[in-house]
């Protein structure tokens, strides 16, 4: 059993699930708004997001105590749409950890459904981690269910 507070760079490699509440020790896969992710050394890749939602975004990068420095990727079915694409720094979410800038668009990448996906890739993504709370073990579905790396490398 993880302690609550316990930082994800002091762990061994292996999956995690971080959220902004504490466990709820029910059925919900957690509470307020988690980071799951597969760690490597100081190399992380999971996502970041709402349970029991669509709304959720790709994170991948280096981990230090109080930060995840990295890349990012939204997929355009997830439920937060945006009109315009941002030009400028942004906060992706209300709680203000996730910092996103320099954007592009890799449209159309192929799913299994046969269906054309435009993903938007934020090469700065900086992701605030202090004060969250450690899961005893993810509940989340795995990262590789949600994010599909292999589109990056069709970045001009």
């Amino acid at each position: 059993m993880l302690p609550s507070q316990t930082a994800l760079v002091d762990l061994p490699d292996g999956a995690y699930q971080f959220c902004t509440e504490p466990d709820p020790q029910d059925w919900s896969d957690g509470a307020g708004i988690c980071l799951n992710v597969v760690k490597q050394g100081l190399g992380v890749s999971g996502y970041y997001g709402y349970p029991h939602s669509d709304r959720f975004i790709c994170l991948r990068g280096e981990i230090s105590t109080e930060e995840l420095a990295g890349q990012a990727l939204f997929t355009s079915w997830s439920a937060h749409e945006w009109t315009e694409i941002p030009q400028e720094a942004f906060f992706w979410d209300e709680e203000d950890r996730l910092l996103l800038d320099r954007s592009s668009v890799i449209p159309g990448a192929d799913t299994a459904e046969s269906e054309a996906l435009d993903w938007i890739a934020f090469q700065q993504a900086n992701f605030n981690m202090q004060g969250l709370h450690a899961y005893s073990s993810p509940r989340m579905q795995p990262p590789e269910q949600l994010c599909d790396w292999t589109v990056w490398p069709t970045l001009p």
